[in-house]
């Protein structure tokens, strides 16, 4: 009879109209219901009944109570199927039985460490429900202890046993001796320099063999760009106690030549070119030349990076750049060189930059009409948590930036400015909700009199206010140019979703201003909303957007359509 119910459930597609649960005391029904993929239906999923879902769902429930010390918990069920109505309901009848407790934990064996340190770093308690998935984690945690002083053979067996409903856990220990590492060997270097990987790896014979260590150094190779694969290798000495470390490197091609077309509402089509050798001279140091042209900007750079900066663990850039850019109004012409300096901070990526820069403005064919020597610093603070860059469905990213010029050195023009972009993303079901925050503040510093406009903040256009141009939000001069302002607030909200195949949709609200000085900041934003479609392509998103203006004046336009390569954010 079951087979039959089976076939027939393939066979058709039957919803799942009720999902009944009883004997349960310990959980509640909606904690029951939360770990089952098999649900009724509503705004979001088609509550579909699948065989083999179910089944898991009879497993996860199980689990549920076993990791919570019910071990002889029980979960039957009973399929109602109406064929007419091809709708299934569902009864859970569950047996919980009794709750085993953690009556003690020993350990035996144990010589190094005693009982009472080792109680403190384990995660199982006395008297809390057994789990044996916490017995595996003390077994890893008690075996890293051993590890972390150099016991790297010592071999940790966990067990327990239950009498009335009362758990012993026992972990017997087999320590061993402590280990040291006799030396060092390197395999598959071909243009590396093996004395360089060899003070990148910090191991050196006679130090405590830690597994700890020898990872840390993997990662510290593998940080340097230049391995593809490193497969770690140890074993025995030919000295008592000791082991051969082995690391087996291949190396990447040094040559990488990248080509890069975008498209925007304001430079249309983008070409980008550019060519980097990873690892000059066998040092990992890293040679960069990179290119940019399109209707609105031709800009070329050139870099290079080492690993570290004299003997602090930190990457060290210098460079030099060349760039015509047009904008709304005036074009600017730029050329200067930076050094840089990056290095981890509070879980992201830290950069602090020095530049020098001179940049010619044009305001109209002649010959400019302001030449600025810029020196500055800039700070840098990026932590990007995004499952995917290119199509993000979760996690957030904050990007924070001060900029200044003149504080340290004189300069033309003095001033500091601060940024703060933050973006969040959630998915829920087949959609993803996207909310992202932008703050921007730019101050004068005497005997600067103003900010020039190539540094001002501008709203409006296709990663901004979407119903908008682009920079059309805030002050304009006599000929319809905007002016930009000193203070930019931006905020956007979406909601993503799949439409067929590569194809998807946004719907999206956006708000944003720019205030000329301070005194003028007010809670008033301009408002724009719209729908867009995407194109999902390995090499990015595709996007048509069109914001309607939801607080439009006398004489604007109703709205604004956007095309462009790529996410507003």
């Amino acid at each position: 009879m079951i087979s039959v119910i089976v076939i027939l459930l393939s066979a058709v597609h039957f919803k799942v109209s009720t999902v009944a649960i009883e004997g349960n005391e310990h959980f509640s029904v909606d904690a029951i219901r939360g770990v089952m993929l098999t649900k009724t239906p509503n705004l979001f999923q088609r509550g579909y009944f699948v065989q083999d879902v179910f089944e898991g769902d009879i497993v996860a429930i199980r689990n549920l109570y076993n990791y919570n010390g019910f071990l002889e918990a029980r979960v039957d069920y009973t399929l109602n199927i109406d064929s007419t109505k091809h709708v299934a309901d569902i009864h859970l009848e569950i047996q919980e039985g009794e709750q085993t407790l953690v009556d003690t934990t020993t350990f035996t064996g144990n010589e190094l460490f005693d009982a009472d340190f080792l109680l403190e770093k384990i995660t199982t308690e006395v008297d809390e429900p057994l789990d044996r998935r916490k017995i595996e984690v003390d077994n890893y945690i008690i075996t890293s202890l051993y590890d972390d002083v150099g016991y790297a053979d010592a071999m940790v067996s966990s067990e327990f046993s239950v009498s009335d409903f009362k758990a012993s856990v026992v972990h017997t220990i087999v320590e061993g001796e402590k280990q040291f590492i006799e030396h060092i060997e390197l395999k598959g270097l071909e243009r590396t320099r093996e004395q360089f990987v060899r003070n990148e790896i910090k191991l050196r014979p006679n130090d405590t063999f830690r597994y700890a260590n020898i990872l840390k150094s993997q990662r510290t190779l593998y940080n340097l760009g230049i391995f593809k694969s490193i497969r770690l290798q140890t074993q025995e000495g030919v000295q008592p106690n000791t082991k051969i470390v082995r690391f087996v490197l291949a190396e990447k091609e040094p040559i990488i030549i990248n080509f890069r077309i975008g498209y925007g509402t304001q430079d249309y089509v983008r070409l980008g070119a550019g060519f980097t050798h990873l690892n000059m001279f066998g040092r990992a140091w890293r040679g960069q030349i990179e290119g940019k042209l399109s209707f609105a900007e031709y800009r070329a750079d050139s870099r290079l990076t080492f690993p570290k900066f004299i003997l602090l663990p930190v990457k060290y850039s210098i460079g030099a750049f060349y760039q015509m850019k047009k904008e709304i109004g005036y074009r600017t012409r730029s050329i200067g060189g930076y050094n840089e300096a990056q290095f981890t901070l509070l879980g992201g990526r830290c950069a602090t930059k020095y530049d020098v820069e001179n940049i010619r403005t044009y305001f109209t064919d002649e010959d400019s009409t302001a030449n600025d020597w810029l020196h500055g610093v800039k700070i840098n603070w990026l932590m990007d948590r995004r499952d995917d860059p290119l199509s993000t469905r979760a996690g957030n990213y904050i990007n924070v930036n001060v900029e200044t010029s003149g504080i340290i050195i004189p300069a033309d023009v003095n001033y500091i400015r601060p940024t703060v972009e933050y973006r969040l993303f959630k998915p829920f079901y087949t959609f993803v909700g996207a909310t992202a925050f932008t703050l921007g503040l730019v101050q004068k510093i005497a005997p600067s009199t103003e900010i020039p406009v190539y540094k001002r903040f501008y709203c409006g256009g296709t990663t901004s206010v979407r119903g908008y141009s682009e920079r059309s939000i805030g002050p304009k001069d006599e000929d319809g140019n905007p002016l930009g302002g000193n203070i930019l607030f931006e905020l956007s909200g979406e909601i993503r979703f799949p439409i067929y195949k590569l194809f998807s949709g946004v719907i999206f609200i956006d708000a944003g201003n720019i205030w000329k000085e301070y005194e003028n900041v007010s809670g008033v934003l301009r408002w724009g909303a719209g729908s867009g479609l995407r194109i999902n392509t390995p090499l990015g998103t595709v996007r048509l957007d069109y914001g309607m203006k939801l607080d439009r004046q006398t004489d604007e336009p109703f709205g604004a359509l956007h095309f462009a390569i790529g996410e507003a954010f």
